[in-house]
């Protein structure tokens, strides 16, 4: 009874020591690698809306032009007005990034509706003539240039532009117009902005933009038999204000090792 007591005893000591060496064993095996922290990268095609307001400034002036004098205005005042407006402006935008370290190179087309207007006496003759502008449309083509620091996004951005016009020439005393032409106009912008992604596709943005129209001719033309052509030379300038929300697709998430 007693050999077998200690050969049970034993058999007990013997499985303990052979458990500790394995748990020995299981300590010393090496922890598996942690994954990489992944890092958002601008890279990718995006879409979005934008919303903000616009202001123009534009300069109309009185070429010496066959035109004009055979309308019967060799003496006319040269700057016949000069004309500021403000409105609101909606519109959407579409573009592409590419991310290389911090750099984002980048190309947007975004265009905007804007109700854009101002009416100003003519100093051809104030008290009977005015003169009227309205911009309802522009859109711009431009480059981008960006620094990410991380999440964010700072950017240049430059290009061309374009806009949608109206000018006419009416009788103060009815406010009809007289005389009017329409012009889609080309020029050139540069803006700078900030744009943050809140989440791996989507980003708010704010922006700035400056567009130059320079100066063109416009002929008015006589809305009425009783009135004749007028040339007439409107320089224009345009700046935007915009907030913007953007969607981008299938961006990658680089992995940092």
């Amino acid at each position: 009874m007693k050999a077998r007591l200690i050969g049970l005893l034993a058999g007990i000591l013997s499985l303990g020591l052979i458990g500790s060496a394995s748990a020995a064993d299981m300590a010393v095996k090496a922890r598996p690698m942690p994954l990489p922290d992944p890092v958002f990268s601008w890279t990718g095609f995006y879409i979005g809306v934008h919303g903000g307001g616009a202001w123009f400034d534009k300069n109309w002036d009185a070429p010496l032009t066959a035109t004009n004098i055979n309308g019967g205005c060799p003496g006319c005042p040269r700057n016949i007005a000069s004309q500021s407006a403000s409105s609101w402006l909606a519109g959407g935008q579409i573009g592409y990034n590419f991310q290389s370290g911090m750099w984002v190179y980048g190309v947007e087309f975004d265009g905007s509706w804007t109700d854009l207007k101002a009416t100003s006496p003519n100093a051809l003759s104030p008290a009977n003539l005015f003169v009227r502008s309205k911009t309802d449309a522009m859109g711009t083509l431009a480059a981008r240039l960006g620094v990410a620091v991380n999440q964010t996004l700072f950017y240049v951005k430059g290009g061309g532009a374009i806009v949608g016009d109206r000018f006419s020439v009416g009788l103060t005393a009815t406010g009809v117009d007289a005389q009017a032409t329409s012009a889609t106009r080309g020029g050139w912008m540069v803006g700078v902005g900030v744009e943050y992604a809140f989440a791996p596709s989507w980003s708010v943005k704010a922006e700035y933009n400056h567009l130059d129209f320079g100066t063109a001719r416009e002929t008015v033309q006589p809305l009425t038999p009783a009135v004749a052509p007028f040339d007439y030379d409107i320089r224009q300038r345009i700046d935007l204000v915009k907030v913007g929300l953007n969607y981008r697709f299938g961006g990658p998430i680089v992995a940092k090792y």
